[in-house]
């Protein structure tokens, strides 16, 4: 297999067929740009978040213009909210979760927000 890794920034050119390249502001772009940005943002000032995942194929992403962004996948119409993190070792799962629901919902207005936690890592530095 051969090309960057499913999490690696511009894993997908904005040029693929498929990808439409909008302004990260524009409110038909997927995902809706800024939103998305102010909403990973929020995601990692929160302390139980070590990092954003796109999860196992990569698949939870805002595509913007020459990039994506890992981690966040705002949903259209009655589509969920999707975000992947990875929580520091030793957090509660279920109620940091729940956190990150609430947090997502009040930053969008998403009526259900998934939160898929994809690994769990001691916060800081790895040796």
């Amino acid at each position: 297999m051969s090309g960057p890794a499913p999490d690696a920034p511009g894993a997908i050119p904005a040029s693929a067929p498929g990808v439409r390249a909008t302004s990260p502001g524009d409110a038909s772009s997927p995902g809706r740009g800024a939103l998305s940005e102010r909403v990973a943002d929020a995601l990692l000032a929160h302390p139980d978040v070590v990092r954003l995942s796109g999860g196992r194929f990569g698949s939870i992403a805002t595509y913007l213009p020459g990039r994506r962004l890992i981690g966040v996948a705002l949903g259209e119409g009655d589509e969920p909210a999707r975000i992947g993190v990875v929580l520091r070792l030793g957090a509660p799962v279920p109620a940091t979760a729940d956190a990150l629901r609430t947090l997502v919902g009040a930053e969008t207005g998403a009526e259900r927000v998934d939160v898929v936690v994809t690994d769990v890592e001691p916060a800081g530095p790895t040796p």
